[in-house]
């Protein structure tokens, strides 16, 4: 029998009846709506799991509900993939043949498509949620390193395939790039449980009551002015009609919208009051966004995506927003900053402010870099000498695929593979041995000596080098601090 999810408020009402009193709104966060899942999440908080947490909570969540898979057959076999397949969104045979070491036998992949937790895409197989947030939760507590480097091995493969891929089929990869960036607040407002079954369309004139009823919902529940916006949705009904769209649930009825219409000589004229002293930069086409309203966070996540995939498919996007919450994603998504206008439009007490982003096929996998470099953690000085370590580790199993393979350095390797992250290694390598710098020259040809020819003890190298042995270890010491820095910024160090 289908039953229907339960709202957040139903949730938190369950687990407060099971005793529950802080972490309630993580349950309701987390659950998707389904009491099983918030009751194990609300027993994993009442054994003492701490709510600041919520990977170890999920973790904890996960062995009940773990028991309960294993009565299907493929399941113990298949948790490793599953976590992996959880972990980069949604992946192929290939890409999940790449991401879990050792053997699995045969059928293995139509074993876990036959699982009730994993769906079928258009991309091969996703862990159906709210199990794929759990899963991605307990494997990056568990395991933090191995999670950073699947995130990277597949956004490296997504990337190959952007660059060859023509059409529509560049939405889905896109919209998978940014998922493997694995920020928080695009995963947050992009990709949140519960993120599925929403479509979006475009308004017809049987939906303009509607429109009308969200932006004064809208607008009461923010304290915006609803007179100085129906003003401006009457402009826009009457001029620009079809620049609204709708998402909705599966019965078709609309949950939010956008006013997201096409930049043309009209539209110009009725978006002025959102763009102000910026309008006559607006020329040359692209896509529009002056308004987004919606409350449930699924809904609203599919109604984000698809205003991104309409400035992209438009060639720019150019976005004018009073918001704090959309002005940190826009600057996440790392479109330029026009400026402020000079009044405030919506009568709420901000300015808007505007951006802007042009988009060619050629040029999406560059503004995807952009994307990537402005989300990606830097890499603390405290955190060098870990670094350090793997790069250490790393060439005493450069002939070692499998110990590669295991490396937290193919997080941060051009090519994640350990033939890619080998390659890079041995480059570097050279490259220091022939530098200019005679001292950084000789650190070069002692990491060449001692790991690349190999088959030698350290005091060889330093009787080969005509090194003392305090020198040759200082210089063995700044060659490995070098490589890690070459490798983590990809700039020669000063």
């Amino acid at each position: 029998m289908p039953v229907p999810p339960w709202n957040d408020e139903e949730i938190r009402s369950h687990a407060r009846a099971l005793g529950l009193e802080t972490g309630v709104d993580l349950v309701a966060g987390l659950a998707g709506g389904i009491p099983l899942v918030a009751a194990c999440l609300a027993r994993a908080l009442l054994s003492g799991v701490p709510a600041e947490a919520p990977g170890a909570v999920a973790d904890r969540a996960l062995r009940e509900l773990s028991r309960r898979l294993a009565r299907e057959r493929a399941a113990s076999r298949a948790r490793d993939v599953l976590d992996s397949l959880a972990v980069v969104g949604h992946g192929d045979e290939e890409l999940l043949g790449e991401l879990v070491e050792g053997p699995r036998g045969q059928g293995w992949f139509s074993a876990l498509a036959d699982l009730s937790l994993v769906t079928t895409t258009t991309s091969g197989l996703a862990v159906a949620e709210p199990f794929r947030t759990l899963l991605d939760l307990s494997y990056r507590w568990r395991r933090p390193v191995a999670h950073q480097v699947a995130l990277t091995r597949a956004a490296a493969r997504n990337r190959r395939l952007l660059d060859s891929a023509r059409g529509g089929a560049r939405r889905p990869l896109t919209e998978h790039a940014l998922f493997l960036t694995g920020h928080p607040l695009l995963r947050e407002t992009l990709f949140p449980p519960g993120a599925e079954g929403f479509g979006v369309r475009r308004a017809t004139p049987r939906d303009h009551d509607r429109i009308g009823e969200l932006v004064r919902q809208w607008a009461a529940r923010r304290g915006v002015a609803t007179a100085r916006c129906e003003r401006l949705l009457d402009g826009w009904l009457t001029s620009t009609a079809d620049g609204f769209h709708l998402v909705c649930g599966p019965d078709d009825r609309p949950l939010g919208m956008t006013y997201t219409p096409r930049i043309t000589d009209e539209a110009l004229g009725v978006i002025e009051p959102l763009t102000q002293q910026h309008t006559t930069r607006m020329l040359g086409g692209g896509v529009f966004t002056g308004m987004a309203v919606c409350e449930h966070p699924g809904a609203h996540a599919a109604l984000l995506r698809h205003i991104v995939a309409e400035g992209i498919s438009g060639g720019r996007l150019v976005i004018s927003t009073p918001s704090p919450q959309y002005q940190d994603l826009v600057q996440a998504f790392g479109f330029d900053y026009w400026g402020d206008t000079r009044h405030d439009p919506y009568d709420c007490g901000r300015a808007s402010k505007l951006y802007h982003e042009r988009f060619t096929w050629e040029g999406i996998p560059a503004w995807l870099d952009k994307v990537a470099a402005l989300t990606s953690p830097r890499q603390d000085e405290p955190d060098r000498r870990w670094w350090t370590r793997a790069v250490r580790q790393a060439l005493e199993h450069l002939r070692d695929d499998t110990g590669l393979a295991r490396n937290p350095l193919l997080a941060v390797t051009l090519d994640p593979t350990p033939q890619g992250l080998r390659s890079q290694l041995v480059s570097s390598i050279r490259d220091l041995a022939e530098h200019e710098d005679p001292v950084l020259s000789q650190c070069g040809r002692i990491l060449r000596a001692y790991y690349l020819r190999g088959h030698q003890e350290h005091h060889a190298v330093a009787r080969q080098l005509h090194l003392s042995r305090a020198t040759y270890f200082r210089r063995l010491d700044r060659g490995l601090a070098w490589l890690t820095q070459h490798l983590l910024s990809r700039d020669e160090p000063e």
